[in-house]
């Protein structure tokens, strides 16, 4: 069956089923089947890459990623924002005003992307994919004080990206909000999933894919657009994941053994002060789809941790008590603290994956005429509210 989204031809939810598709497939057969590369492979093309097409693409993805040097003007807008006392957001939506056409390109030269299907204007959306964990890494490190981390291989006399050997994408971005690899192939299938599963499936009705979208009507460079989408992220959008986590570590703070007293016992007191707990319900769905999907994906794999015990517990007592069931971001603030990740871990890593999405926005309404429509289709929608009043 193919389903026709709200004007766009990239992705949307269903209310009957309650379901969120990308290019015409189910978001949850994406998940646990696809790489985080293959993912964003469809989301650009509408298929899944052969072997060869992925390896590239995912080559491409760890160049960008590692691409900067520790003398790039980036590095020193980003560490003046962040003095001034922003937030890391705000500070990656700075860094990417800066002009990396020149990164870009001596990127780009060692690949041909058009030989594996992708359009001309890919690539530099592409290469802001790739970009982005590490301008999130940095806002961190400098919010943090912490130094001579993010930087640590010497080449060309100036040191590059700590990564080093034959790290993957999915691997690279991993290494640097922990700073170790994959300890095992669990490890690395569950982040692997959740980055597939926050990828996609909202159409334009989500705010971070809607602002990229809106800018690019008016022509701004990709880059831009990009930073548009990062101006939504807020509690309510793409930083509840963030929230989450911090909701989970302050019960696991609190317990000396017993995980199930102390969760309800600071469940009951945020109901009673009428607090909302972030990562639980949804605007639009009654159940998100995703997280039955992951939770089994846990279960298979063999998941376990104190942090996915206390959002199996949060869970219950919510659907008891208020009927309302988790959403994506509870399920992956438990699997990312699982992981050993820190909370601001959350808001960043949702922007990386969503990147995807931006992106594919992007190169579909810079298809479409300035503000979105030509002027005769305009003043046919303002037509009945043109006539005078006297």
């Amino acid at each position: 069956m193919e389903y026709r989204y709200h004007g766009t031809d990239i992705d949307g939810p269903t209310l009957n089923p309650e379901e969120l598709y990308v290019r015409n497939r189910n978001l949850n057969d994406l998940i646990g089947n696809l790489t985080f590369t293959g993912t964003i492979y469809h989301l650009l093309t509408g298929k899944e890459p052969t072997p060869f097409q992925e390896q590239l693409l995912d080559r491409y993805l760890a160049s960008a990623l590692s691409s900067l040097k520790e003398d790039d003007a980036v590095i020193e807008v980003i560490k003046t924002v962040v003095a001034s006392g922003a937030t890391y957001s705000q500070a990656i939506i700075a860094g990417l005003m800066v002009d990396k056409t020149k990164s870009f390109e001596q990127t780009i030269a060692e690949f041909d992307l058009e030989a594996i299907g992708l359009s001309r204007d890919s690539p530099i959306g592409l290469y802001y994919v790739g970009l982005i964990p590490s301008l999130m890494v940095i806002a961190l490190e400098s919010i943090q004080g912490i130094k001579e981390n993010f930087f640590s291989v010497k080449k060309n006399d100036a040191k590059t990206v700590k990564l080093t050997g034959g790290k993957d994408y999915i691997e690279a971005v991993f290494t640097l909000c922990t700073n170790r690899n994959f300890s095992n192939s669990t490890e690395r299938k569950i982040f692997n999933d959740i980055m597939v599963s926050l990828h996609a499936g909202w159409g334009f009705l989500a705010p971070s894919v809607m602002l990229p979208r809106v800018a690019t009507s008016t022509r701004v460079p990709i880059h831009q657009a990009i930073a548009a989408g990062f101006t939504g992220a807020g509690p309510s959008h793409v930083g509840a994941c963030e929230k989450a986590m911090e909701f989970f570590t302050a019960i696991h703070k609190h317990c000396s053994g017993d995980i199930e007293a102390v969760a309800i016992e600071m469940l009951s007191e945020r109901l009673a002060k009428k607090e909302k707990i972030h990562g639980f319900g949804h605007p639009m769905f009654k159940v998100d789809s995703r997280n039955p999907r992951l939770r089994s994906i846990i279960s298979e794999i063999d998941l376990r941790s104190d942090f996915i015990q206390i959002y199996d517990l949060t869970a219950q007592f919510l659907k008891e008590k208020l009927g309302i069931y988790p959403n994506i971001d509870s399920i992956s603030a438990a699997v990312f603290l699982s992981l050993g990740m820190r909370p601001p871990y959350g808001t960043g890593l949702f922007l990386c994956s969503r990147t995807s999405a931006m992106v594919a926005h992007i190169l579909e309404q810079k298809d479409k005429p300035p503000f979105g429509a030509t002027s005769k289709e305009i003043r046919k929608w303002f037509g009945p509210f043109a006539v005078g009043v006297k």
